[in-house]
């Protein structure tokens, strides 16, 4: 059996994006035994090329990703050739080129794949909302998969944000979901937010990370950095950024972050300000101005579990920070993202607050937020007990994904599902 996996999203620079192909791939493993996984990365689904506009070389193609030398020249010669459609009105004109052999490099290697695929899987983590390019150019590939090639087809793993704002993905994913074999999102606002729009055929599963053991992550290499920096001195709290921007420190001011890090440590607990995003590095400013400990981007994923587990709680702006911690009940403080994944994440774990604070303006909830620290400091044990319940649950159900998928893949290949032993 072979999977088509799109959207490996293994060298993003950010911790959830990574765990999220670590956590599927072992997750189809499980699922289907002696599975063979093709992937295909997403810097590879936002791939553009360009053609030379001028003699010698006029109709010639070339990467974008070209060398930064030579780039600025390259650009100047060359318009971008752009070979997927950009709204679904263009899906069946571009499918026919594809098809004909005029799709672009990135359309032969994709049809060779597809064709030699029995299902192609779409990890959707990050990319079904606001028009994005991966998202846009991944459901154009299912759907090509799925109608023109007759493979079975599925997203999993998305959040879908689509309002009225620049409403492009609307059209398409109204367009690709109902021929898809399997639409899944991963929290309670993506399929309300699916249905409202129209497409009946989507269903819920928890995201992909809920399905991994915390205990079986790696630890000796956290351990080393956890006795070199002190923290088990004393209780900590952690302290992440967010999707959206933040109030960084500006000159004498430790900015909004900085003034609520120190409004929190009033509480008796010290600050650990993680950040792996490079959009979130200005927390190592922060963490120095403060006194803190900072986390940054030599750590790895799987790390995230241990330094959650000794945490008091965390503030945080980002999804899987919040899955991470829940699952080895770390009480959290929600702030918004650029969708509204994290008010989802609140949602599907049954938090009593599923109304993220504002990320972009600390100040106003500042005094709101260092309660809700406190009243997690003071019911923590009940509220991680809750939690880490709530987490075995989900993670039950994403074993039914992966039980989902091998079905649909079995089915694909003319296979019959493995009889089960009873007993005797």
């Amino acid at each position: 059996m072979k999977v088509l996996l799109l959207n490996d999203n293994s060298a993003h620079p950010n911790w959830g994006a990574q765990a999220t192909p670590y956590a599927l791939v072992r997750l189809l493993e499980r699922s289907i035994p002696g599975v063979e996984i093709v992937c295909l990365s997403w810097d590879w689904l936002r791939r553009f090329n360009r053609e030379f506009r001028v003699p010698p070389f006029r109709g010639m193609l070339f990467s974008e990703e070209c060398s930064p030398f030579v780039r600025p020249v390259l650009f100047r010669l060359s318009e971008r050739k752009d070979f997927y459609p950009r709204i679904a009105d263009d899906f069946d004109a571009c499918a026919d080129e594809w098809m004909a052999g005029r799709g672009g490099p990135e359309a032969a290697e994709f049809l060779r794949l597809a064709g030699e695929a029995d299902i192609i899987v779409y990890n959707g983590e990050n990319s079904i909302y606001r028009a994005t390019v991966e998202g846009c150019h991944a459901l154009y590939l299912l759907w090509l998969a799925r109608t023109r090639l007759g493979k079975a087809a599925c997203i999993v793993n998305h959040t879908a944000h689509l309002d009225d704002v620049l409403p492009i993905m609307n059209g398409i994913v109204r367009l690709v979901h109902p021929v898809l074999d399997l639409a899944a999102v991963r929290e309670p606002r993506s399929l309300r937010n699916l249905e409202g729009l129209g497409v009946k055929n989507a269903v819920l599963y928890p995201d992909i990370v809920f399905a991994e053991e915390p205990d079986s992550a790696p630890t000796a290499g956290f351990q080393r950095w956890s006795e070199a920096v002190g923290l088990d001195d004393g209780p900590y709290f952690c302290l992440s950024a967010s999707g959206l921007p933040m109030s960084a420190p500006r000159g004498a001011w430790d900015g909004a972050v900085g003034d609520l890090v120190r409004a929190i440590q009033s509480l008796g607990v010290r600050p650990v300000l993680l950040a792996r995003d490079p959009h979130c590095q200005f927390l190592e400013e922060v963490a120095r101005r403060v006194g803190g400990i900072y986390f940054g981007p030599e750590h790895e994923f799987r790390e995230l579990w241990s330094l959650f587990r000794g945490a008091a709680f965390s503030v945080t702006g980002h999804f899987h920070y919040i899955i991470f911690g829940a699952m080895v009940g770390c009480p959290f403080v929600p702030m918004t993202n650029n969708n509204h994944k994290v008010s989802g994440a609140c949602e599907l774990l049954q938090w009593h607050r599923t109304e993220p604070f504002d990320a972009t303006w600390l100040k106003h909830g500042q005094a709101e937020m260092v309660a809700e620290a406190r009243r997690i400091l003071n019911e923590r044990v009940e509220l991680s007990r809750s939690l880490i319940e709530r987490s075995n649950r989900l993670r039950s159900d994403v074993t039914k994904l992966g039980e989902r998928i091998a079905e649909i893949a079995r089915r694909a290949n003319g296979e019959r599902a493995p009889a089960t032993v009873g007993p005797s």
